[in-house]
Parts: structure tokens; C-alpha cells; sequence
């Protein structure tokens, strides 16, 4: 069970967060029983490319259902996939006259499978852990003096943090945008998740308290309850 709640910036002229839902209630993730991925992104927004750049990443990860003869069922995988994904937004070169680039992005990619997580990171996006109340960070922060210095468009220089979980029936991962993180804390955000048990309304909630207490960014928040079949 997922469920996705997003806002726009309060100064953007678009939404550049991308979210990626491959779960059970799609076709083609049905079919191919090779486990779920939920994965959100967010355009770097001094990149004018950065939300292609985030519909990339999350474009690149239906091939591990629709390629499976290509890409079999591992992290491995997956990981192929996001570094190929990150190459393609590489190639498409800098802005004029700079070392910036065009593209770029952050983002956090969740695969369950065989009653297992793994995680794949690059940037300021987090994921989170709840169980029974309490949270646990599944995400390190690729942030000094406020730049940050690992994402999506890096070529071949990019390593992506991989990391595989045990998962109990009832958990609830939370993939959030620093429209998020940056206006609460994780305490925060887990006391105002368990205060509600349909994971709409606690998204929803989440994503509406954060732009009420004064985030002005672009705004993503994923809830994946566990249930084993």
C-alpha cells in the first residue's frame, strides 16, 4: 500500500519533483512478480534541465520490468539502471560558458522484494524507517555548506549508496523532498505520520504542515505501508 502527496513551490512556475509508483496495482509490475520500486526525485533547481532530469531517473526504472531478460531481479540491477540514467543526464553537457550543468538531480529509490529492502541514494532527498513508533533514517544527507555534492549527473564519478534492510508487516518507509525535511525534523515527521493509520491523510497531513509552517519549495512525500502476502 503507497499513497503520494505533493505541492508545488510557492515561487515555482512548475512542480520539478518527479515520484515513481511500481507496485502492485500496475500491470506490467503484476506480471513480471520481480518485487515493487517506489522512488522519488527532485530537479536541482539552479540546473534549467533539473525536472527532466528527475522525469529521467524515474523513466529509466520501468526497464527493470520491461527488460527483465536484460536487468534480472537484483540491486545490481537496479543499480545499472540509475547509473545508466545518470550518464544519459550527464551527456546532455553544461549550461554556456560554465561548469554548471544542464541537467541534475537527487533522489531516493526503494526496492522491496522477497521481503526485503534495499535503498538507493544519491542527495538531500530522505528516507525513513517507522516501526512501531519509532524512526529510523535510511539516508545520509550528501550536503556541505548547504551545496550538495552527490547526484544524478555525474557520470561515471557517481556513487550511489546502496543498502539492504529487513522489513516487518506494518512498517512504513517515507521517501520525502527537502520540501519537507527542510521545514521538519524527523521527530517531527513521524510523531505527525502515527497520528494517522490511512497513509493518504498522514501524506497529505505531512506535506500540508510543512508548507503551513513556511516551505516554499516543491513539496513530495511517499508512504509505504508493508503488507506480505
Amino acid at each position: 500500500m503507497a499513497a503520494v502527496a505533493w505541492m508545488k513551490g510557492t515561487t515555482h512556475k512548475f512542480y520539478e519533483d518527479r515520484y515513481r509508483l511500481l507496485c502492485r496495482p500496475v500491470p506490467i509490475v503484476v506480471q513480471q512478480d520481480r518485487g515493487e520500486i517506489f522512488a522519488v526525485f527532485d530537479g536541482i533547481g539552479s540546473a534549467p534541465k533539473g525536472m527532466a532530469a528527475a522525469q529521467a531517473m524515474c523513466d529509466g526504472l520501468v526497464n527493470f520490468y520491461r527488460e527483465p531478460e536484460k536487468y534480472p531481479a537484483s540491486h545490481e540491477s537496479i543499480g545499472q539502471l540509475m547509473m545508466k540514467a545518470n550518464r544519459e543526464i550527464y551527456d546532455w553537457g553544461f549550461m554556456p560558458g560554465t561548469d554548471r550543468p544542464l541537467g541534475g538531480c537527487v533522489g531516493t529509490v526503494i526496492w522491496i522484494y522477497e521481503e526485503k529492502m534495499h535503498v538507493f541514494h544519491a542527495g538531500d532527498t530522505i528516507a525513513l524507517l517507522i516501526r512501531d513508533g519509532i524512526f529510523q533514517q535510511l539516508t545520509a544527507l550528501h550536503e556541505l555548506d548547504g551545496a550538495i555534492y552527490r547526484y544524478f549527473d555525474m557520470g561515471e564519478n557517481l556513487q550511489i549508496d546502496v543498502e539492504r534492510h529487513d522489513i516487518e508487516e506494518n512498517d512504513r518507509i517515507l521517501l520525502m523532498s527537502d520540501g519537507v525535511t527542510k521545514a521538519m525534523i524527523p521527530q517531527e515527521i513521524t510523531a505527525l505520520a502515527e497520528k494517522h493509520l490511512d497513509t493518504s491523510v498522514a501524506v497529505f497531513e505531512i506535506a500540508n504542515r510543512s508548507r503551513n509552517i513556511g516551505s516554499q519549495d516543491d513539496i513530495t512525500t511517499m508512504m509505504i505501508e508493508v503488507e506480505f502476502e
